[in-house]
């Protein structure tokens, strides 16, 4: 197969390499090339992170030494790092991160607190926590930025958070361990991936009426396309699946290799892609290209390293 695609964009992905060291990566989506490449340094292992409107900076969750990692896209470079610990010392093992729309402020899940962290990205400085019931994985924001929502994975809830008051304002029983949520363009709807419990929660975020997608395996990743027509799912059985969110029935499927730790679609809709999951063995890690809505496979990207994370931009 080859290793370039026709469509624009490019694909992000952290990595942990061998010898401890992390990696940052971009993908031409275009030629199929690696166009930034970036070791984070060593002792470090790079997981979720959010990438600004024009491609500059990037941030970057280290759960290894508890900090958020700042990357200038441009130059290629670390340009520093902010703690992600509390006043009093104690790390939280950050996972997974969602920039506000005015990009002024970075919110931060970790696996050891039961709290979200607040970054400035202005000042990159770690301005406050917000104290959940539960630990929390998947975390994004609402279009206008005055709402957080997080996975509440060891509670079965997804959280609501008021930004201004800085309150847990309501939460919401989607099913067993919910990790990776994903929110339409107006937020009107949230998508939530239920691990251990087969299923995809659909949450009017007005009503909060929840309706839920049956699947027959554990979803791992979720991803909506440009059209919001289909929901794609990588499943912990080493597939991709294609949800038409109008019958709400899987549509399309595909097997591949390996599990897929994240998958994510092109900015035009065309191409769909699934990043191995923590592949053992021979590296790099394959990221396959599969067409839109069908997912059959017509690609294969090779990223450096064991891939942890992957996310697509225009």
């Amino acid at each position: 197969m080859n290793n370039s695609v026709s469509t624009a964009g490019v694909l992000w992905a952290t990595c942990a390499l061998t010898g401890g060291h992390g990696y940052f990566s971009g993908t031409d989506l275009v030629t199929g090339r690696e166009i930034v490449s970036i070791d984070l340094g060593p002792l470090t292992t790079p997981e979720g992170f959010a990438v600004n409107k024009n491609n500059t900076i990037a941030w970057i969750a280290d759960s290894t030494r508890d900090r958020i990692i700042i990357v200038d896209l441009v130059t290629q470079s670390v340009t520093g790092s902010v703690s992600a610990a509390s006043e009093e010392g104690k790390g939280i093992t950050p996972f997974q991160v969602a920039l506000s729309p005015d990009e002024t402020r970075l919110y931060v899940t970790g696996d050891t607190t039961e709290a979200l962290d607040v970054f400035d990205t202005i000042n990159n400085v770690r301005l406050s926590d917000i104290a959940l019931p539960s630990h929390a994985r998947g975390v994004t924001v609402s279009p206008d930025g005055k709402t957080v929502y997080v996975a509440l994975y060891s509670t079965d809830q997804i959280g609501i958070i008021d930004v201004e008051s800085a309150l847990v304002t309501d939460a919401l029983f989607v099913g067993r361990l919910p990790m990776e949520i994903v929110l339409s363009k107006e937020g009107t709807t949230l998508y939530v991936a239920n691990q251990d419990g087969n299923s995809i929660a659909v949450v009017d975020t007005a009503t909060k009426e929840i309706k839920h997608i049956a699947l027959d395996d554990s979803p791992r990743s979720i991803a909506l396309s440009a059209s919001e027509l289909y929901l794609y799912v990588g499943m912990f059985a080493s597939g991709v699946y294609t949800v038409d969110l109008a019958s709400t029935e899987v549509i399309n499927s595909v097997q591949l290799p390996f599990s897929s730790s994240s998958v994510d679609v092109s900015p035009n809709d065309i191409c769909v892609y699934a990043m191995a999951y923590e592949v053992d063995g021979p590296q790099p890690t394959p990221v396959t290209v599969m067409d839109s809505p069908t997912v059959n496979v017509i690609g294969i990207l090779s990223i450096q390293g064991i891939g942890r994370y992957m996310q697509v931009t225009a």
